[in-house]
């Protein structure tokens, strides 16, 4: 049948569009804009040709009249591995979080995890349709229109789009350094491999790569440039993870080749030293993450470059006076409160991608005196604590058990194939993904490569495939129903996948509008968002407080019916958000501030949004944000006592924070304790800032 071969080559192709296109993709549009600019398009990229490779597959069997799936040795340990994601989902937190992913993130979710395990199964149940040479030239074609993106981003190509100083860390087309440095240090060994095979004329790389055009461009020159492009790309991205995950994976690949092939190896010492001289002579250059080698082992190319390493702030110290925080303790901190939830919940942990909710109620009051004190960490910077955390104990251990099964199996085959350079650099890629991994967590592109390695390796090595029984279909007319259900389905799914995407775009649009201070149009565009994604907690707890501001615009303009109406429709939609996400402190802290909002019509709302922000307060009870705004709100409700404490507290576990001196010092003045007044102002004198103007003035007035 001719819907056969067409099925047959949507899964080749579109196996060659998931790693050309997946990380390319990002929205820089204005007329459609994504609230998300690179992780979204990716995830609702990999989602459509999920569906259409998964749609095909299915065609095949269908026309075949047989099941086509294949078996591999990583069964067992995905199979575990997706049963901790589903049992954690159950027992989540935040099930819809756990099951859609964070809401800016998005990968990380079980519908992410079952994708990237359909996309495996797709692949090595299909892998004699797809030519492993011209999926090799999409996927370097795609990173090296990347790489090249990204250095030219340290010239200034698109600086004018980012707030961020792109110049300083490129971020090309991923949209984060360290996530491009982790991208690029996967593909790296594999390119190493190729330069290494087509400049020796070893047999493995024609095993791979047919004769003929490809093989012809393929030759000494494109991939030491390559390889040499995607190094010098890591450099500029300054991460400290991604180099470290490359050279480990270097060394790895350096190691297995002198101990496997130890005759042949000679042959293959000046490719090596080609290479890694090069790589040394770019650090020598361009400069690497770490200033302690630069200082012995490099000069600085580039006029401008921006510091990579920062004096951490020691404890007691203002931000103000110290500046920014290192990376590094910042992740220690963020590791702590990892492991406490790891304690609080220790068989399936708190759901896949709640990180963000579960780590405010753990938090280490350490995280108050860094510079990133009211940053949200949604993940825990350790894929592998991020599992514990989120997945359990349970999650973690089928984690771990699926890496060391690769590791294992693919160690074993190498041993017993007498050239397995190109099996070798898939091994260290895998390898170099886990270190880059712990300093960091897994994205779109990453999660991709982690699950279709092992497919890469399972198909490398050429061994026996077993597939199941076959099953014939009764009558062509029962098979041209399945084939009529599969489309329909498929573009049902399509659909699906297109409003989420469209939905979003709603959202963002409407958040845009919204910090421009067009409340009104942007409530007309998160009023369409609500109504095609009613699911969404996200949206309604936008959709509040766009309409909690409207309720003060239509007093100003004295138009009660209006402030009435928008006030009840604030009230529900936070009511709706909270209905989805309980444990959501976010949506927790936008219903206190609707209530407050809403205080102006009834003063009985003040006491509402009292109860929400102790709520909050329980949900995270070391953010003194939270602390604080509760003090000012019992002092609208004339509880002082209260308030003082509230403040008191808040200076506690956060000693440098400005804004509370002064409040708890206006309500000593109320109650006609002046002397503690001056003494809290002159407390933030020596805390917060000795040169605070406002803050002397407030003494003298005393």
């Amino acid at each position: 049948m001719q819907i056969g071969k067409i099925a047959t080559r949507l899964i080749a192709y579109g196996f060659y569009a998931v790693f050309f296109a997946t990380p390319l993709i990002f929205n820089p549009l204005r007329s459609f804009p994504s609230y998300e600019l690179f992780e979204w398009n990716k995830m609702i990229l990999v989602y459509l040709l999920t569906a259409l490779i998964v749609a095909a597959w299915l065609v095949r069997m269908v026309v075949e009249h047989r099941f086509i799936i294949k078996r591999t040795p990583f069964d067992l340990p995905l199979a575990l591995f997706t049963g901790s994601q589903v049992l954690a989902t159950i027992f989540s937190i935040d099930p819809h979080v756990s099951f859609f992913g964070y809401y800016s993130r998005f990968h990380g979710g079980l519908l992410s995890t079952i994708t990237y395990i359909l996309l495996f199964y797709s692949f090595v149940s299909n892998y004699e349709l797809i030519n492993m040479g011209q999926l090799l030239r999409y996927t370097f074609s795609g990173a090296g229109i990347v790489a090249i993106y990204g250095i030219l981003e340290k010239f200034g190509i698109d600086a004018q789009m980012w707030v961020q100083d792109v110049r300083a860390r490129v971020f090309s087309t991923l949209g984060q350094p360290n996530w491009l440095a982790a991208y690029l240090a996967v593909l790296l060994p594999i390119s190493i491999q190729q330069f290494i095979s087509f400049s020796s004329d070893r047999s493995e790389s024609r095993s791979f790569l047919k004769k003929g055009l490809l093989q012809r461009i393929s030759s000494f020159p494109v991939f030491w440039l390559l390889t040499i492009i995607f190094y010098i790309c890591i450099l500029l991205t300054k991460s400290r993870s991604g180099f470290l995950g490359f050279w480990v994976a270097n060394a790895l690949l350096t190691t297995i080749l002198l101990v496997k092939l130890k005759t042949q190896f000679k042959k293959l010492i000046p490719f090596f030293l080609i290479l890694n001289c090069s790589f040394l002579i770019l650090n020598f250059f361009i400069r690497t993450p770490f200033s302690q080698y630069n200082t012995v082992a490099s000069i600085n190319l580039f006029t401008k470059q921006a510091p990579v390493e920062e004096a951490a702030i020691p404890a007691g110290s203002s931000v103000i006076d110290v500046g920014i925080t290192d990376s590094a303790e910042i992740r220690k901190i963020v590791w702590e409160g990892a492991g406490k939830i790891i304690q609080a919940y220790p068989l399936f942990g708190t759901g896949p991608e709640t990180f963000a909710y579960a780590y405010y109620r753990y938090r280490p009051v350490a995280h108050n005196l860094t510079s990133e004190w009211e940053f949200l960490y949604n993940r825990a910077h350790n894929e592998f604590l991020n599992i514990a955390a989120t997945s359990g104990l349970v999650g973690l251990t089928s984690y771990l058990f699926f890496i060391a099964i690769v590791c294992f199996w693919s160690a074993r085959a190498i041993l017993r194939k007498n050239n397995p350079l190109f099996l070798a650099a898939l091994l260290a890629s895998f390898i170099g993904i886990a270190v880059t991994n712990f300093f960091g967590f897994s994205v779109v592109v990453i999660g991709l490569f982690f699950f279709m390695l092992p497919a890469w390796m399972f198909v490398g090595c050429n061994e026996k495939m077993t597939v199941s029984a076959s099953n014939k279909i009764a009558t062509s007319i029962f098979q041209k129903v399945l084939l009529l259900t599969i489309v329909i389905t498929l573009g049902s799914v399509i659909t699906l996948f297109a409003r989420w995407w469209l939905t979003d775009s709603l959202y963002a649009y409407s958040y845009s509008l919204k910090r421009q201070g067009e409340a009104a149009l942007a409530y007309e565009y998160i009023e369409k968002a609500t109504a095609a994604r009613p699911d969404e907690p996200v949206y309604h707890d936008e959709r509040a407080t766009i309409a909690s501001s409207l309720v003060t615009l239509n007093l100003e303009k004295s138009d009660a019916t209006a402030a009435a109406r928008f006030a009840k429709d604030a009230l529900t939609e936070s009511e709706l958000a909270l209905m989805i996400s309980p444990q959501n402190v976010n949506f927790w802290k936008t219903r206190t501030r609707v209530l407050y909002e809403l205080s102006v019509l009834d003063q009985s709302f003040l006491e509402e949004a009292l109860a929400a922000i102790e709520i909050a307060r329980q949900l995270a009870p070391t953010d003194p944000k939270i602390i604080y705004n509760a003090g000012v709100i019992y002092g609208e409700l004339g509880k002082n006592e209260e308030a003082i404490n509230s403040f008191t507290h808040a200076i506690e576990i956060k000693p440098d924070y400005r804004d509370v001196y002064i409040a708890l010092a206006i309500f000593y003045e109320k109650s006609g304790q002046i002397d503690k007044a001056r003494e809290t102002l002159e407390l933030a004198l020596s805390r917060v800032s000795p040169d605070d103007q406002e803050i002397k003035e407030r003494i003298e007035k005393l």
